[in-house]
Order: structure tokens, then C-alpha cells, then sequence
């Protein structure tokens, strides 16, 4: 299950079918950790995102089912048509960091982005982020499901009245400008999705660990 483990650790409009309420449709983003560069694509519906990390030639390595509803993760393997139930012991990971909310704006995907500063008191790290609102109420509960310990994830739950906003771009540096992690957003389609992108598929057996 390599590649779902490196699937956690990669782990965020055309004109659109809806008018109002919260989004749904697919969101395609690009991740850079030093020379390490993954794409990535979110399906969402409702309480329910799908997560699929991919190759270079644009075949599917990993998929995670994230339900924020229920509160659980599954993380599947397509090659080796297996899931796993991931386990979420960590604790809650508040941190003391200073926001500045600016005046600053720029259009990202169709969107009037607004930056976002954040800085961390003690680890060294800031993170800026051009956020864009346009009811994405899935993005903190779904950083919430997957309490994650990387800066972007942590970072952006700590910044208050965020909800339904979603970072099109966020860049992490260490305070002295050097840049650690990019995320760029390519591609985001408001549509509808069918209920079985959130499913197991039928011929995927559950790996069990001993």
C-alpha cells in the first residue's frame, strides 16, 4: 500500500450547472514539495469528496473516499484493487499563528481571490494564500476529517471566517523567503457527479492489517 501511504502525504470555474448553494463538481490542483511535483483532482458532492492523486502520463495512483459526514477516510489502491479504513488517532493541531487578511486581490480561475498571510509564532513557516468564496463548505470539514499536519492544511484552519472559501493558490516558505510547498489550483468545473465516485467498487477487496 505504498502508494496510498504517499497519497496521505499528498494530501485542497467554468460557467456552471448551479446558481446557488454549496459546490459541487471537480477541482484540479497541482502540489510542489521541493522537486517533487503531483497532480491531483477533488470530486465533491455533499458530505462526500473523492481524492485521486495523478502519474505523469495521467493514470490514477491512488484514490481516497473522505466522508465528513461520518467522519471517516478510506484510502484505495487501484492497481492492486484494494482499501484500506485509515485510522485518524492524532490529536487536533492548533497552533499560535498571526493572520493579516489584506486588501490585496487577483483573478485566479474566474475568481476575485483575496490574499491571506499567515505566520507562524514559533516554527519558522509562513504561508500565503489567494482564497476564493464561492460555497465551498466542503474545504474545512474535509481538513478536519483528514487532520492533516502539514503547514497548508493547518495553516488555513487556523485563519478564522473562512468557511466556504477555498485557497487557489497557497505557497509555504521558511521566514527567510526560501519557498518549501506550492499548491496552484489548474481547473475548477462546477457539474454533477454520479454517487458511485463516492463508492467502493464492487471487485476491491478491504486489506487488513495484522
Amino acid at each position: 500500500m505504498k502508494k496510498v501511504a504517499a497519497l496521505m502525504l499528498g494530501i485542497t470555474l467554468s460557467a456552471g450547472a448551479f446558481a446557488s448553494g454549496p459546490f459541487q463538481g471537480t477541482i484540479k490542483f497541482t502540489k510542489t514539495i521541493g522537486p517533487v511535483t503531483a497532480n491531483y483532482t477533488y470530486f465533491v458532492k455533499g458530505d462526500k469528496i473523492r481524492v485521486e492523486e495523478m502519474s505523469e502520463n495521467g493514470e490514477i495512483q491512488g484514490i481516497m473516499i473522505i466522508d465528513t459526514k461520518a467522519n471517516t477516510v478510506k484510502a484505495l489502491s487501484p492497481e492492486r484493487k484494494m482499501y484500506i479504513d485509515v485510522p485518524n488517532k492524532r490529536p487536533a493541531r492548533d497552533t499560535e499563528v498571526y493572520v493579516q487578511k489584506t486588501n490585496n486581490t487577483k483573478e485566479i480561475n474566474g475568481y476575485n481571490c483575496t490574499e491571506v498571510k499567515v505566520t507562524g509564532k514559533t516554527d519558522g513557516r509562513e504561508v500565503t494564500f489567494w482564497v476564493a468564496n464561492d460555497d465551498f463548505d466542503f474545504m474545512m470539514p474535509m481538513l478536519e476529517t483528514l487532520n492533516r499536519k502539514d503547514k497548508l492544511a493547518v495553516y488555513f484552519m487556523n485563519v478564522p471566517n473562512l468557511d466556504g472559501f477555498f485557497p487557489m493558490v497557497g505557497v509555504e516558505r521558511k521566514t527567510d523567503g526560501v519557498e518549501l510547498t506550492k499548491l496552484h489550483v489548474n481547473t475548477v468545473d462546477k457539474s454533477e457527479l454520479s454517487a458511485e465516485l463516492f463508492e467502493i467498487p464492487a471487485d476491491y477487496t478491504k486489506f487488513e492489517r495484522d
